[in-house]
């Protein structure tokens, strides 16, 4: 296993991924100081919203395809029966393969994390931002290897894993439809059968709007509600793609 994770993180290095990474933060840290600066109050709490909220999805999109373009070639090239030729089980690959993405992930986290802490923020929230987005890079990854696991093609699980990194960022925007009350808003049919596909559709995708909240590296933890919502879909829905991976690669004919 440590072999597999030292191969991933040299992989990691070798693809250039910190290099690229990096620079694409640096220059969105430039653009959002720009942009920060225009405000007209409260200047340097706008930067660090736009910091915040651009390393996000930078960081979650570099991952993505990391993630996904790495299994793939791993079975292209054969590389998956040569590691599974040896004294290791299908479960323990994948869990290795999982903590390797993880690493991967920390060493960028924490970075952006002491580039945040001396921009003045919130410490208590900037604690809370920092387990939060953590917790949805575990989500992520998981669910990229699950997808590229399942897939043939890495452009197919890189749009897959995409695909639900954006719908559950805007699950906040589906349960706020849902909830709209029947005397603001007249529902036709069409109106009623939307609303039972949102529902259905909050149902199985997580709430990743509720994690890394901008809000809290400037204000602190206003609800700590949130916190308890999100180590709760965490605990549901990490182990229950982990396993669909087992189910998964446990059915593949090497």
């Amino acid at each position: 296993m440590n072999s597999i994770l030292k191969y991933i993180l040299l992989t990691a290095i070798r693809d250039r991924l910190y290099v690229g990474l990096f620079i694409i933060l640096l220059a969105a840290f430039g653009i959002s100081s720009v942009v920060g600066g225009t405000a007209l109050l409260e200047q340097a709490q706008s930067t660090i919203v736009y910091v915040a909220g651009s390393s996000r999805m930078i960081f979650a999109i570099g991952m993505i395809l990391f993630v996904c373009f790495y299994v793939r070639k791993t079975f292209e090239n054969r590389e998956v029966e040569f590691v599974l030729s040896k004294s290791i089980s299908r479960h323990s690959f994948i869990l290795a393969y999982l903590l390797g993405f993880i690493l991967v992930a920390l060493l960028i986290i924490v970075p952006l994390v002491i580039l945040l802490f001396f921009m003045k923020v919130n410490l208590v929230g900037l604690a809370y931002w920092a387990l939060s987005l953590i917790l949805e890079s575990l989500i992520i990854i998981t669910f990229s290897l699950l997808a590229a696991l399942i897939l043939s093609s890495a452009v197919s699980a890189v749009m897959a894993s995409l695909g639900f990194y954006i719908i559950s960022r805007m699950m906040g925007f589906f349960v706020l439809t849902i909830q709209i009350p029947k005397n603001i808003y007249d529902f036709n049919t069409m109106d009623r059968f939307l609303k039972v596909t949102l529902k259905a559709i909050s149902i199985v995708f997580p709430r990743l709007d509720l994690y890394g909240k901008s809000e809290w590296l400037i204000y602190g933890i206003v609800n700590s509600s949130d916190l308890y919502i999100i180590l709760g879909q965490s605990l549901i829905y990490i182990p229950l793609m982990i396993f669909m991976a087992f189910y998964d690669f446990n059915r593949k004919q090497f």
